[in-house]
């Protein structure tokens, strides 16, 4: 099936360029739109709108070196290619709630195993993507770390 709206969670890591690579693959029709979004989760005890000068940095160098990344990648055969930085509570809500604004048809995005309390988990924001997500969900995990 061919994807014309593609939404691609930037998380400031090496997975990045995995899931930019795995986006190029999806978009396949020149017509498609790819978008990379990075969300910086603002704390309970903050406002959702405070002021976070550090975080919002890093979050737009994660965006801009994807973005380079993606236009070399992406780009270049053809699907447009848009940037996104969001502020909200919970990463994975935020990356839902983009995907029913933007009617996405595909969220495309990479992780890899972490530890938590000795159990290896995918972290919150995947499991919620993939529960709550309006569309399909194509995930890379990195094999690289290890489940026992």
């Amino acid at each position: 099936m061919p994807y014309k709206r593609i939404l691609v969670p930037i998380s400031g890591t090496e997975d990045d360029l995995r899931a930019v690579d795995l986006a190029a693959v999806v978009a396949t029709r020149k017509e498609a739109d790819v978008t990379l979004v990075y969300v910086v989760e603002v704390r309970q005890s903050l406002p959702l709108d405070a002021d976070l000068p550090e975080t919002v940095s890093e979050g737009e160098l994660a965006l801009a070196r994807a973005e380079k990344y993606a236009r070399e990648h992406i780009e270049q055969r053809g699907p447009r290619l848009h940037s996104e930085l969001l502020q909200a509570r919970s990463a994975g809500a935020a990356i839902v709630d983009e995907a029913i604004e933007r009617d996405i048809d595909v969220i495309v995005m990479a992780s890899r195993n972490r530890r938590h309390l000795g159990n290896v988990t995918l972290g919150d924001t995947v499991p919620y993507i993939l529960k709550h997500a309006p569309c399909a969900v194509i995930l890379s995990r990195s094999g690289d770390a290890s489940w026992e």
